[in-house]
């Protein structure tokens, strides 16, 4: 049995030789130059309190996904693929003696690569006298994917005032608008002003940064403005917040604004479970802001995944329910809105206020009919689970109702009407990883209320 004599003899006969000496220590020096040799470090840019939204995220981290499918990296679906001949062949001739690439040549290849796309164009021409616009964004589209649990679709589907009406009931027409974001992004500073002035406190704004690198597109950006509203006998307006004798008390809301909304919170003792306080708070406060005379309020369901029954975050608020026409009231629901939360003293502690756009109108666009509408969700539906999007049938029988809301996007340039469907599934709440809940399950799926060519979807056009 050989022992450790052996094996020592044996590793002196495998010694390196002279000349595989020579060749590693010119490597080692040739390395080590390339080290020494400066670089420009890559720039990060930082924003005060302003971040790249969820959906402009994974905007950017699905950009390589179409890259990792042609490369063979991953096959249509994302699983995982063989690498294909041309890929091993390319290995093969990269590790062939004398044709090696330099460490300069694969870190500019690299850089190439991660580069961000040029910024995407939203100039899609005209159809019949309007700009084409484009619906949805590459976080998601149009489509379904939102689950609820209840008894009855009364319970999740709201107040609005479209909800199931005739054709002959429909507007012919509704009004389109530029997000309020990138160039067109001046009314987010009127909106902070405005819950500076409902406050009665002054507003410091926080500085709007350059767009991300890799936002994708800067026209886009800014979406959101952020600030503070400050408490006059404890801030010194000539000093930064950290510098304030107490910073605690100098600050007293921290407010932002997205989209069409204005939103605040403040610290205070605990949340209350009062919903209905919280938006009667709200109400008090800032009816005359959001231009509600005559107030509504709506709350919405939603059953836990642990089967508690409690009223949607984001579906308890009021509006203004007035207006001589299905448009009018239909614009009112959807832009005239307040609600709150209160702290356990009784305090109003967030909030949250949706004004009418204040951009300017693209124009008013036809509406598709119902049926049109529905035909395209067929579409939409059958491509998602032949994709293997969901592992459950979803059909136009099983349509319960639906509805005309607005849409806005962090990635979108309009603002704009689409179609909301509510399908009841024959799915049980234990399917969908509802532990202990019990009611019917039910699916919204939103599709564009336009017509064919006044409207592209998103991932058509910058797939």
């Amino acid at each position: 049995m050989p022992d450790h004599k052996d094996y020592q003899s044996a590793m002196d006969k495998v010694a390196p030789s002279d000349a595989w000496k020579a060749a590693t220590l010119e490597k080692m020096a040739a390395a080590r130059a390339q080290q020494e040799k400066p670089k420009a470090a890559p720039r990060l840019r930082v924003a005060k309190k302003v971040g790249i939204p969820l959906a402009a995220a994974a905007a950017v981290a699905l950009l390589a996904v179409p890259a990792a499918v042609q490369s063979g990296l991953f096959d249509a679906s994302g699983s995982a693929a063989a690498p294909s001949v041309a890929m091993y062949n390319a290995a093969c001739d990269a590790a062939a003696p004398g044709t090696a690439r330099t460490e300069d040549a694969l870190q500019d290849e690299a850089q190439a690569k991660a580069a961000p796309t040029a910024p995407r164009d939203f100039d899609l021409g005209e159809y019949e006298g309007l700009p084409v616009l484009v619906l949805g964004d590459d976080s998601g589209g149009m489509g379904g994917g939102v689950t609820f649990v209840a008894d009855s679709v009364d319970d999740v589907r709201g107040d609005n005032p479209t909800w199931n009406l005739s054709p002959s009931e429909l507007p012919e027409t509704l009004p389109v608008w530029h997000a309020q974001s990138g160039e067109n992004a001046g009314p987010l500073t009127d909106l902070l002003n405005l819950a500076a002035e409902a406050f009665g406190l002054p507003l410091v704004q926080d500085e709007t940064e350059e767009a991300p690198t890799g936002y994708p597109s800067p026209d886009l950006w800014p979406y959101s403005l952020f600030g503070d509203l400050m408490d006059p006998e404890h801030w010194d307006e000539e000093l930064p917040l950290h510098e304030q004798t107490d910073p605690s008390k100098a600050k007293v809301w921290s407010v932002s604004a997205s989209g069409t909304t204005v939103s605040g919170y403040r610290n205070g003792e605990g949340e209350s479970d009062d919903s209905q306080a919280g938006d009667d708070a709200a109400l008090a406060l800032l009816a005359g802001a959001a231009g509600i005379e005559q107030p509504a309020h709506q709350h919405t369901l939603a059953t836990s995944f642990e089967g508690e029954v409690r009223w949607a975050a984001s579906g308890h608020f009021y509006f203004e329910n007035s207006g001589s026409t299905v448009a009018e009231r239909l614009l009112n629901y959807s832009f005239r809105r307040v609600s709150g939360a209160v702290d356990s003293t009784g305090a109003l502690r967030s909030f949250s206020l949706t004004l009418p756009p204040e951009t300017q109108q693209v124009g008013d666009y036809p509406l598709r009919s119902v049926e049109e509408a529905k035909a395209a969700l067929q579409v939409i539906l059958a491509e998602e689970q032949a994709s293997g999007m969901r592992e459950y049938d979803l059909t136009l029988e099983q349509v319960e109702g639906w509805q005309l809301e607005y849409a806005q996007s962090s990635l979108n340039p309009y603002i704009q009407p689409v179609y909301r469907f509510w399908l009841k599934t024959e799915l049980t709440p234990e399917d969908m990883f509802f532990e202990n809940a019990e009611g019917n399950v039910y699916v919204s799926c939103t599709v564009s209320a336009l017509p064919e060519g006044y409207c592209i979807p998103f991932e058509e056009v910058f797939s």
